[in-house]
C-alpha cells in the first residue's frame, strides 16, 4: 500500500516548483508557528499604548527608569540610541531624524500627558562667538615678572557637556602676578526672541527671510517656532532653517505667500540649547608661542560678562588641558544615530560618516569624518564594527579609537544596494538588509557576507515582495518584516537558522522595533502599539499548503488522519476567555462613547472597509477549528472540518498522479498521513 506521512512541518522555498519541495515544505504558510516542527497559529497581538500622533506611526522605542516606563513615538523615521555614559541613571538618550538631533531623558521626555517624547535638547553645544576682550595687569609686582597670555572660553552644560572653545582673544603681556581683566563675554545662548522683519520671496522665490533680534546658536537645518506674526499669518508655525545671515542676523525658511509683514512675532528653537544651569570654563596659555596649549583658569556663570584672573602662571600650568579644542556640535542634518560598543556613537548624511569622541555624543570632531565614494543609506553596528549600506557597496569600519578606526573604511567587492533603511536589522551573526539580489548579511568576520536568501528566492521572486518597502526587525535571529505590494501590505519571517524558511502573516504594520533588553517584538499598526503575539488568549487562524505529491501510478488516496491536538489547558481556557472578555468589554466601551466610527460621515471614514467600524474582532473561547482540503489536479476534491485525531475517509472513484492537502486553523498539528485504505494508514 502506498502512503506518505508530513511531519516537522516547514515552510515557503518560492524558488522552487511545488513538486521539488520536500515533503515537510509548503506553497502556502501564513499565520504558522513552525519552530518546533508542530504546525501551530500564531498568538494575536496585544495592545500596549495608543500614543498621540498625527498619522501613522513609523518609529517607536521604550524608555524606562527604574519600575516606570512610556513609550515614544514619531510618524516619521526616527533612529535612537540609548546613552554610553556611566552611571545613566536619568536614562539619557540621543535621537535623529524629527529634526536636528537631539537628546533628552526618561523625565524630560516623559513630562505631561504626550505625545512622547514631550522634551528635548539639541544634541551638542553651540560655542562661544566672541572673543574675550583682555585689559592685562600693569607690570608685575613684587617679585613677579612680564608674560604674555590669550584667553578662550567655552560653555559647558548641566550635564558637563562642554562646547567648542570660543575665538581667542589676542596674545597682550602684562604682569604675571596681577590681575588680568576679561569682558566681552558672551552669555548663554537664547531659544527664544524677537522678529524685526520679514519679506516673503527674498532672497529667492518660495523662500522668506526673517530679521530676528538675535542668530546666535541658530544653524542651517534646525527648527525654529514663529508665533504672534501680524501680517505675514502664513509664518506662523514650525519652520527649518535653510540659511544663516550672521552679520544681517536674518534667517531664510521656505514659505510661498504673497502676505506682508507687519509687525510683531515671536520666534523660538524647537529643539533648545541646554542652558539651565549652564556655566563658563576660562582657559588660557602659559606662554606667548602660538601653538601652545591653553590650561584651566576658572568657572564662573554662563551669564557672566567679565572675570578678574590673578591666578599665576605656575599655578595655571599645573591645570587640565582644553580638551574641546575640536570638538563640533553634529551636523544638523545627521541621521542614523548609533553607538558602538566602545563608547563612540557614529551618524551619517550624504556621503560622510561622523563620529563622536568615545563616551561624549555631544562632541564629533571633524577630523574624524570619512566619506564614500557613493551615497550612504544606512548605518548599523555590529560589536566595534559600524556597517555602512548604500546605493551600490557596502563598507565596513572596524576600530576602537575615532581617530583612526581601522585607518579607513573597507569598501566590500559586492554591488548590494540597500533599498530600504527601515530594512536594516542587526543580528548576533552580522547586519541583514534587502539588496536587488535577496537579504545580505554583512558578518563581522572576513569572508561572511552572503545574500542569505539565494536558496529561498530567485531575484526576480524576492523583487516581487517589493523590498524598497521593507521595515524589518531582528528577534531570535529571525528577520521580521513588514511589506507592500500587490496593493496589499503584510509581515513575513525568514528564519536563516533553521533551514532557511518563509512565512507570512496576514498582518499590516507601519513600524517595528525588537526591545534589546528583553527581546520581545513590538509593531505599531491602526495607530497602535502592541506586543508581537503577546495576546495568548487570541489565535491567529493559520493556513498551510503542502507541497504537491506526484506519484507513478495514479492512485486513490482514500483515507487520513491528523494527529492533532484539541484539548486546550486550564491556561490556555484561563487566557482565551480573558481575551474573549477584554474584547467584548474594548467594544463596549467604543459603543458607549459613540466612538465606533461605523458610519461613512464620521472623522474616521476611509480608516475602515466599507460597512466596517473600529471594534475588534471577537476572539474565540475554543481552539477547535482545523479544516482539511484535499486538492487533486489543482482542484479541491474534499473538504471537512476535523474535530478530532480519528482516521476518517476520503472520496473514491478516481485515480490521479498529484496530490495536495491544506490545512488552516487554530490547533497544533503533529503529522498528517494520507494512504490508499484505512489499513494502510495503519501500517505508515
Amino acid at each position: 500500500m502506498t502512503a506518505f506521512r508530513i511531519a516537522g512541518f516547514s515552510g515557503l522555498v518560492p524558488r522552487l516548483a511545488k513538486q521539488l519541495l520536500a515533503p515537510n515544505q509548503a506553497q502556502v504558510a501564513t499565520n504558522c508557528r513552525l519552530t518546533s516542527g508542530d504546525l501551530r497559529p500564531r498568538n494575536g497581538l496585544l495592545p500596549v499604548y495608543m500614543p498621540a500622533v498625527e498619522g501613522d506611526i513609523v518609529s517607536l522605542f521604550r524608555m524606562e527608569k527604574e519600575d516606570n516606563g512610556k513609550w515614544l513615538a514619531w510618524d516619521k523615521d526616527v533612529d535612537v540610541a540609548r546613552s554610553p555614559i556611566a552611571d545613566n541613571v536619568s536614562r539619557r538618550f540621543y535621537y535623529t531624524g524629527d529634526g536636528e538631533p537631539r537628546v533628552s531623558d526618561y523625565d524630560m521626555a516623559t513630562a505631561g500627558t504626550g505625545p512622547y517624547p514631550s522634551g528635548c535638547y539639541v544634541l551638542g553645544v553651540t560655542p562661544p562667538k566672541t572673543a574675550p576682550a583682555v585689559l592685562p595687569a600693569e607690570g608685575p609686582g613684587a617679585g613677579g615678572m612680564v608674560t604674555s597670555r590669550a584667553y578662550v572660553y567655552t560653555f559647558v552644560t548641566q550635564w558637563g557637556e562642554e562646547s567648542k572653545p570660543s575665538p581667542p582673544s589676542s596674545a597682550i603681556s602684562g604682569g604675571d602676578n596681577g590681575s588680568w581683566i576679561l569682558s566681552v563675554m558672551d552669555g548663554a545662548p537664547p531659544n527664544s526672541g524677537t522678529l524685526a522683519d520679514a519679506v516673503a520671496d527674498s532672497p529667492l522665490p518660495g523662500q522668506a527671510e526673517v530679521a530676528l533680534d538675535t542668530v546666535f546658536g541658530l544653524r542651517a537645518g534646525e527648527e525654529i517656532q514663529f508665533a504672534s506674526v501680524a501680517g505675514m499669518t502664513d509664518l506662523n508655525g514650525r519652520f527649518r532653517i535653510a540659511g544663516v545671515d550672521t552679520a544681517a542676523k536674518k534667517i531664510t525658511v521656505a514659505l510661498a505667500t504673497s502676505q506682508a509683514y507687519s509687525g510683531g512675532g515671536t520666534w523660538a528653537r524647537v529643539a533648545p540649547h541646554n542652558t539651565s544651569g549652564m556655566s563658563k570654563r576660562i582657559y588660557r596659555t602659559v606662554t606667548a608661542s602660538s601653538d601652545t596649549e591653553y590650561h584651566y583658569v576658572a568657572t564662573i556663570p554662563a551669564a557672566a560678562s567679565t572675570f578678574n584672573d590673578t591666578v599665576t602662571d605656575g599655578e595655571v600650568a599645573l591645570t587640565e588641558i582644553l580638551p574641546s579644542a575640536a570638538w563640533e556640535m553634529p551636523p544638523a542634518g545627521m541621521q542614523g544615530i548609533i553607538i558602538l560598543a566602545n563608547g563612540i556613537a557614529a551618524g551619517f548624511a550624504g556621503n560622510e560618516v561622523f563620529f563622536s569622541e568615545p563616551f561624549k555624543p555631544y562632541a564629533w570632531p571633524v577630523a574624524y569624518r570619512q566619506t564614500y565614494d557613493q551615497d550612504i543609506v544606512a548605518i548599523a553596528v555590529n560589536g566595534t564594527t559600524l556597517v555602512g549600506m548604500t546605493t551600490g557597496n557596502p563598507f565596513t569600519i572596524t576600530g576602537v579609537e575615532p581617530a583612526t578606526m581601522g585607518g579607513g573604511m573597507e569598501k566590500l567587492g559586492v554591488a548590494w544596494p540597500c533599498m530600504a533603511k527601515r530594512g536594516v536589522a542587526n543580528f548576533a551573526f552580522g547586519v541583514g538588509y534587502p539588496a536587488p539580489q535577496g537579504m545580505v548579511i554583512i558578518g563581522t568576520a572576513a569572508g561572511t557576507s552572503d545574500i542569505v536568501t539565494k536558496d529561498l528566492f530567485t531575484q526576480s521572486e524576492w523583487s516581487a515582495l517589493n523590498p524598497g518597502t521593507f521595515i524589518a526587525a531582528a528577534a531570535d535571529n529571525r528577520y521580521y518584516a513588514g511589506y507592500s505590494a500587490d496593493g496589499g501590505s503584510l509581515m513575513f519571517v525568514i528564519d536563516k537558522a533553521e533551514s532557511a524558511s518563509f512565512l507570512k502573516v496576514n498582518q499590516k504594520i507601519t513600524a517595528i522595533w525588537a526591545d534589546p533588553a528583553t527581546g520581545k517584538l513590538y509593531v505599531a499598526a491602526d495607530r497602535k502599539i502592541y506586543e508581537w503575539e503577546g495576546d495568548a488568549g487570541t489565535k491567529l487562524i493559520y493556513e498551510w499548503k503542502s507541497r504537491k505529491f506526484v506519484t507513478a501510478p495514479p492512485l486513490n488516496y482514500g483515507a487520513a488522519r491528523i494527529d492533532a491536538d484539541f484539548e486546550m489547558s486550564e491556561e490556555e481556557v484561563a487566557l482565551a476567555r480573558s481575551a474573549n472578555e477584554s474584547a467584548v468589554a474594548a467594544n463596549h466601551a467604543l459603543a458607549v462613547s459613540g466612538a465606533m466610527d461605523d458610519g461613512l460621515a464620521d472623522s474616521a471614514a476611509g480608516e475602515h472597509e466599507i460597512g466596517g467600524d473600529a471594534m475588534s474582532p471577537i476572539p474565540p473561547l475554543w481552539l477547535d477549528s482545523l479544516q482539511f482540503q484535499l486538492w487533486i489536479d489543482d482542484t479541491l476534491k474534499f473538504s471537512k472540518q476535523i474535530g478530532s485525531s480519528r482516521a476518517f475517509r476520503l472520496p473514491g472513484g478516481y485515480k490521479a498522479d498529484n496530490v495536495e492537502i491544506v490545512l488552516s486553523g487554530n490547533v497544533k498539528v503533529s503529522a498528517v498521513t494520507l494512504a490508499e485504505t484505512m489499513d494502510g494508514l495503519r501500517q505508515a
